[in-house]
This record gives C-alpha cells, structure tokens and sequence, in this order.
C-alpha cells in the first residue's frame, strides 16, 4: 500500500467521471457520511456488536473504493470479514485502525477539494 490515503489514480479517475465542478460537492457528502460512520464506529468499539461493524464495513468498503482511499478500503474489508465471523477481540483491536484512516481520507479529500 502507499504512504498517502488517496489513490492518486482512482482519485484522478473519479475527477474525469464527474468533472470538476461536480467532485467537491461529491467530496463533501463522503466526508459527511463518514464523519457519521465515525461515530458509530467509535461507539461499537466500546461495545462491539459484529452485525453492525460488518454492516458499516460493508459501505464502508465500497464507497472508500470510489474516493480512492484503499487504506480505508482494506481496514473495511479485513473488518468485515472479521465481524461476520465473529472475533470480537479481533474487530475491537483493529476497528481504531479503521477510524483512524477515515480520518485520514477525510482531511485528505478535503484539503484535495478546496
């Protein structure tokens, strides 16, 4: 993986397929919804319930994929696979990884879009 949290190929990408009028309104949603997620994730690593982080990781996974964020999009996907069976210490010791790369996409893509 790079030492950067946006793909600069995907990311490069996704400027052609909608423009770039389009990608900071785009941007912003992401960093909305994830800024969410964020939350959500922080509550569940108190208190890991493997249905939902399987679930978040599941969005989480595909709409990171999109933006570029591939760290993101491996931590979601490890997660997930993770939750779904079961290894809640697993899940709990690796879901702060997790959040940590979205923050990290986060101010990546912001400081990208202004």
């Amino acid at each position: 993986m790079e030492n950067t949290a946006i793909n600069e190929t995907v990311f490069s990408q996704l400027l052609v397929d909608v423009g770039e009028e389009m990608l900071p309104a785009l941007v912003a949603v992401f960093n909305e919804e994830t800024t969410e997620r964020i939350s959500e994730l922080e509550l569940l690593v108190v208190n890991v319930d493997n249905h939902k982080v399987a679930q978040n990781c599941h969005s989480i996974k595909s709409s990171a994929g999109t933006y570029g964020a591939l760290v993101v999009q491996q931590h979601a996907e490890e997660l997930e696979i993770m939750a779904k069976s079961n290894h809640t210490d697993e899940v709990q010791e690796k879901l702060p990884l997790l959040i940590g790369s979205l923050q990290d996409a986060i101010n990546e893509l912001s400081l990208r879009c202004d």
